[in-house]
């Protein structure tokens, strides 16, 4: 009996503590109501740093842009129209129009796929009003695609817009 029950339920467990998830925090409720149009962009820009140490003990860097994987510009450009066309949200490509910014950093898994995605929503003051960690499914049943995974972000972010 006890182990039919366990059998029975198990794939249940397994699905409910692998599932993609969300993890909110406010810190600015009232201005993300003010801010009017939002730009998506990356928190971080990509790039590699080279040293040079001479003989001499003199030092010389150079810094070499190599700019963000496709994967990320897609993700990037698949919530954004997410947001404008399915959900009607205030998000612009052009920085001049925008008195916002919602920042990404994406995070992949080793073989391939998004692991987490981070969304810091900030106002044209550089002032940090919320923010929210994106994670994916960590088993095969519960692993979003890059499309779903875009999708169920837009959503997230979506609610943090409505928050106000």
């Amino acid at each position: 009996m006890k182990q039919e029950l366990v059998l029975r339920f198990l794939p249940l467990w397994v699905f409910l503590f692998g599932c993609a998830s969300t993890s909110s925090s406010f810190y600015n409720k009232q201005a993300i109501a003010e801010v009017k149009t939002w730009e998506i962009v990356f928190a971080y820009e990509s790039g590699e740093v080279e040293q040079t140490i001479s003989s001499q003990g003199e030092s010389s860097a150079r810094m070499m842009k190599s700019g963000n994987p496709a994967s990320d510009l897609q993700l990037r450009d698949d919530i954004f129209f997410h947001l404008k066309d399915k959900l009607n949200a205030p998000v612009t490509k052009d920085t001049k129009q925008a008195d916002g910014q919602i920042r990404l950093h994406a995070v992949h898994f080793g073989g391939g796929g998004f692991k987490s995605l981070d969304v810091s929503l900030y106002d044209k003051t550089n002032q940090l009003l919320a923010r929210v960690r994106i994670k994916n499914g960590d088993r095969n049943a519960t692993f979003k695609d890059d499309d779903d995974f875009a999708e169920y972000a837009g959503d997230a972010i979506a609610e943090l817009l409505k928050s106000r």
